[in-house]
């Protein structure tokens, strides 16, 4: 892993590299990281993989220094506590809507008294399995990792988190919002409408009310929001490629290049 964890490089000032991983192959997943992405976000959310998959995705990326994250199914707490206990060095929460719900989704990721998450350190794999084994963590040590070194990204999505979103992003315990674009425009009735009115009304809203509160931001590319647009804008996670879709175009221009010469 790296020496320096995400959480703590974007609170540098630094503008890191993301890619997704939807496959759930160890040797895609393996590919991916080799490639020198900072970030791998494992998704739980849209991908066809269970909680053992992500296991043997982070295993993948981890064992090539990029550092692994989940997105989360949802913000329900059992699937954040199961999604937390198997170690990530961040999670991704869709579809966060309003202030309410941010606040729930900090006291999931949270041990009594601060919040609600269920503790089992003795088969955590989080936590070393119990503080035994050479990368073991004791509770203080997993304590400080959870507070210096974990990122927790809410994303918003939504019409009403854009109405929501001053309050959201004021909320304390949230390392960055992350806008999905897609789910957007569709709230806004209009999927993949990005050049209309409303979505662009929308996402300098985001922007602007996230960077005066100097929460983190982040996406992926789309439409004319290039990485360079999005890095120069003040985006500090930028998180593009998918193993499925980089592997399909690719197949598709291989292919056309074998039509071309015969």
């Amino acid at each position: 892993m790296p020496k320096t964890s995400p959480k703590q490089r974007i609170s540098a000032g630094e503008k890191l590299t993301g890619c997704w991983i939807s496959l759930f192959s160890p040797l895609s997943a393996e590919i991916m990281a080799q490639t020198g992405y900072d970030v791998a976000m494992i998704d739980l959310e849209h991908g066809p993989g269970g909680l053992l998959e992500a296991i043997s995705m982070m295993q993948a990326v981890e064992s090539h220094g990029c550092s692994p994250m989940i997105r989360a199914s949802s913000s329900n707490i059992v699937d954040i506590k199961r999604v937390l206990d198997i170690g990530p060095m961040g999670i991704m929460v869709p579809n966060v809507r309003d202030a309410e719900e941010a606040r729930s989704v900090i006291e999931h990721c949270r041990y009594a008294p601060e919040g609600d998450r269920g503790a089992a350190p003795g088969y955590m794999r989080a936590m070393g399995y119990g503080g035994f084994g050479g990368c073991a963590r004791n509770g203080k040590e997993y304590s400080a990792f959870m507070k210096e070194d974990f990122m927790l990204i809410l994303q918003v999505e939504s019409a009403n988190a854009v109405e929501e979103i001053d309050s959201i992003v004021s909320t304390e315990g949230i390392d960055m919002v992350f806008v999905g674009p897609a789910d957007l425009s569709a709230s806004l009735g209009n999927l993949g409408g990005f050049d209309s009115q409303d979505f662009q009304k929308a996402i300098a809203r985001i922007e602007s009310e996230t960077l005066k509160a100097k929460t983190p931001l982040g996406t992926i590319p789309f439409s004319n929001w290039t990485a360079e647009r999005l890095y120069q804008t003040g985006y500090q996670l930028v998180i593009s490629g998918a193993d499925a879709m980089l592997l399909a175009r690719a197949a598709k221009e291989d292919l056309q290049s074998l039509d071309s010469a015969r």
